[in-house]
């Protein structure tokens, strides 16, 4: 079992499944049956109401606004949610407890999803995981991370790189997907910014989030897409998917960051 670390640097866990399209998943009778299966975990039905302004060259009137209500249930204090719609299941947290605990909720919601609307087939299954890495002392841009970072994800900032160029770095963002599998594959997106990568006040909030400032970003995306037979919806399947998914991301997590991170910083 992977260690939880006290001070981990998790912002946000999302788990996501495409679906061909299943409308009465989200009709009254269908979220009532959602809202029943998920109230021990999630007892709150907290919508989200997201706002698309069509515009009209030429057109005299004033823009068009369409609300949309996107279903969803939370957990009282708003760290937990489930979001559903006629395309896509979609859990996230940012009070990660261990991937066991986080794997319970997934299969919770994808029996429910199977009881209330069985979907025709999958088309994606995503696992995400948003690290902000945070290291006292490190705090102007774009910092300092030898020693605590790996030094291959170091490379555009490396002595023998900008002193021969005579460059003087001060952002720099990568990017790069790597094959985990068939059909399978992670993108992990790294480098420094500053602020936030998961604003505090979100939907899905954060408990005390640290100040604002310099941070090493960790954004890896691990999924699976079918590139030829669409398969069927079986909740355990998709369990048994999301375990593979989430092997290769705490691999790459324990190879980026250096001992000295974990000992100084996340313990």
């Amino acid at each position: 079992m992977s260690e939880v670390f006290p001070n981990a640097p998790l912002a946000l866990v999302a788990f996501e499944v495409r679906y061909l399209e299943e409308a009465p998943l989200t009709a009254r009778p269908a979220l009532g049956g959602l809202k029943a299966a998920l109230a021990e975990h999630l007892p709150l039905r907290d919508d989200l109401r997201q706002h698309e302004v069509a515009l009209r060259v030429g057109a005299p009137e004033a823009p068009a606004v369409q609300v949309t209500v996107v279903p969803r249930f939370t957990t009282r204090d708003r760290t937990i949610a489930c979001q559903v719609s006629p395309t896509s299941l979609i859990i996230e947290t940012t009070a990660y407890a261990g991937f066991e605990s986080f794997l319970i909720l997934i299969d919770t919601a994808l029996q429910a999803v199977a009881e209330v609307a069985k979907p025709d087939g999958v088309t994606r299954i995503g696992l995400r995981y948003i690290d902000e890495i945070r290291v006292p002392g490190i705090e102007e841009p774009p910092g300092d991370w030898r020693g605590y970072i790996d030094e291959h994800l170091l490379a555009p900032v490396a002595d023998e790189f900008v002193k021969a160029a005579q460059l003087i770095p001060h952002t720099w963002q990568g990017v790069v997907q790597y094959g985990t599998g068939p059909d399978r594959a992670v993108v992990l997106r790294y480098g420094p910014a500053e602020g936030y990568a998961v604003p505090p006040g979100g939907p899905t909030r954060r408990k005390d989030p640290p100040p604002p400032g310099l941070y090493f970003l960790l954004d890896s995306d691990s999924f699976w897409q079918p590139s030829d037979e669409i398969p069927t919806f079986e909740p355990e399947t998709l369990v048994a998917a999301c375990r593979q998914l989430h092997t290769p991301v705490r691999a790459l997590f324990d190879t980026v960051v250096a001992n000295r991170l974990v000992d100084e910083v996340f313990r």
